[in-house]
């Protein structure tokens, strides 16, 4: 619903909301999922220990719609119809570059999607469901992409494209996955950058030095 047809209690409402998820990131990339509760994410977000609950009803509804939000910051959808109007190399530089950027500007919503992917890990099954279908999703347009390279003669023709999208989902989430464990001695952007010059180099036909910094900033 656009910002301005909307009055004023449904833009506060709107602010709440959004302050009730971003609390309950927060909250699980502290402590975990079973520690936190609704009270903790309502004083957390600076109002009374009942509006989760009487926002959300449940941790389990909390949890969806921060998954949602999270789910919508991190895919690919946002970034796919700038990279297919392009050859399929540098529709693929655009894509990983769209996520290398997410790292920079939003290192909280990372911090927050990891500790989302290992609470999938355990007990809570829908958490796990959610993810799987997030990272096929994620994959499939990635493979898709060097399909399109592939037939449009910018991709080598012997590579597997379904393999090649999920060693780019596993190096992506390595590297993510190590910032958040030793940020010290870690930088995801520089890494990140090392490896879309290494992949643009394996995948691409004709790779120049330089070719690819250029396409889609």
């Amino acid at each position: 619903m656009p910002q301005e047809t909307l009055n004023g209690h449904e833009v506060r409402s709107q602010r709440s909301t959004r302050a009730l998820t971003r609390a309950a990131g927060e909250l699980i990339a502290e402590n975990g999922y079973q520690a936190m509760t609704l009270a903790m994410v309502g004083e957390r977000a600076g109002y009374s220990r009942s509006l989760a609950t009487a926002r959300f009803g449940s941790k389990a509804k909390l949890l969806e719609a921060l998954v949602d939000e999270i789910a919508v910051r991190w895919s690919l959808e946002k970034i796919e119809p700038e990279a297919e109007a392009l050859p399929g190399i540098q529709g693929l530089h655009t894509l990983l570059t769209g996520i290398q950027d997410s790292y920079r500007k939003t290192p909280h919503s990372l911090l927050v999607l990891y500790a989302l992917l290992f609470e999938a890990l355990g007990p809570v099954p829908e958490l796990r469901e959610r993810f799987v279908t997030f990272h096929r999703r994620m994959r499939a347009g990635i493979a898709a992409t060097i399909r399109r390279g592939i037939l449009d003669g910018s991709i080598r023709s012997d590579v597997d494209a379904d393999e090649q999208a999920t060693a780019i989902v596993a190096q992506l989430r390595g590297v993510a996955y190590l910032w958040k464990l030793d940020p010290e001695t870690t930088d995801p952007a520089r890494t990140l950058s090392l490896f879309l010059d290494q992949c643009m180099s394996h995948l691409a036909v004709n790779p120049r030095k330089g070719r690819f910094r250029e396409v889609g900033r």
